[in-house]
Formats: structure tokens, sequence, C-alpha cells
């Protein structure tokens, strides 16, 4: 396994914003955690020609007076991600609703109080689970903390789970959203 140092914040932020509108890819050569969204790879795709360089590409993002130069370094992240030819970027995998259910699933199990363990039994069932399990969840707010906590601790075992799918041994640093983790 190799040894790399992740921001701990941004990976976290990427389990919970990776959907439709952003994808996230850990550098597995710096431990950085990039986050590209749709509009952005849809600017990307109106630069692409399929022959230039990364480095081409960079002459060009430059020269796009539309965008700020947050906007230009996201394209470029973009850009680094999609000419990859290396397999150096790894899409971090995208929160499963079935997994969320199932966890669900395993936090009712734990819970001693037998009539909260029956009203959240009820309010998983059928469409809006999710919405209703919170809801119930509200009402109790120290089961709401002891939840919060047991699916925090479940997104972390599968993320460590990915990363040694990966042969990374993470070094975690919170350096935060916007800090270099070196």
């Amino acid at each position: 396994m190799r040894r790399l140092r992740i921001d701990r914040v941004n990976l976290e932020l990427a389990l919970e914003l990776s959907g439709e509108e952003a994808t996230a890819y850990l550098d597995a050569e710096t431990g950085e955690v990039l986050f590209v969204e749709a509009d952005v790879s849809r600017e990307l795709d109106v630069l692409l020609t399929g022959e230039e360089t990364l480095e081409d590409l960079q002459a060009s993002v430059q020269a796009q007076t539309h965008l700020s130069d947050l906007e230009r370094r996201q394209v470029m992240d973009a850009a680094r991600v999609e000419l990859d030819v290396t397999g150096r970027y790894l899409m971090i995998p995208k929160q499963d609703s079935r997994e969320g259910y199932r966890d669900m699933q395993a936090f009712i199990e734990t819970l001693g109080d037998a009539h909260l363990r029956e009203l959240l039994e009820v309010a998983i069932h059928g469409a809006g689970a999710f919405r209703r399990f919170k809801d119930v969840l509200r009402r109790y707010p120290a089961a709401q903390d002891d939840w919060f906590k047991f699916r925090d601790e479940r997104e972390r075992e599968r993320l460590l789970d990915w990363l040694a799918s990966e042969d990374i041994e993470p070094e975690f640093v919170q350096a935060g959203p916007d800090e270099d983790p070196a």
C-alpha cells in the first residue's frame, strides 16, 4: 500500500457533494481532492478539440475572458481529469441510496427504545423513507445525535474500504476546503 496525505475535510465533503451536478476525484499522487461540476465539464467540452495537450488547453482557458480565475482553475482541474491516461485521478465513489437505507436499518437495530425503534421501522417503508426517518429523529435529539455518529462512522468505513481497494493508506490531515494539505 502506498501512503498518501489526504485532506479529511475535503474528502468527506466529496462524499456529501458528489451527485449528478458534481463528481469528485482523488489525485493519487498528491492526495488533492478535485471537484468537477457538470457546468464546468460542459465548458471544457466546448474547448476540447481532441488534439490538444494540457499545455495547449491552458492557453485556451486563459484566453477565455468570460471566465473568472476560479472558473479557469476549475476548468483546468476538469481538464487534468479528462485528459489523464495514467489513472492518476480516481473517481471518489458517490453515496449510494441503498447503502444509506441499509445504514438506517442497521441503526434501528441498535436502539434500545422499543417505541422509537417501531416508529423508525414504519418510517423507512415506501417512498419518502429518508425524509420520514429524519422527521422522526428530529423529535428525539439524543437519538438523532447517535444517528449522525453512526452514519458518519459507516461512511468513514466505506471510504477506508475504497481507499484500501485502491491500495492507498491514508494519512489524514485537516487543511480545510481551500488550503493545501501539504
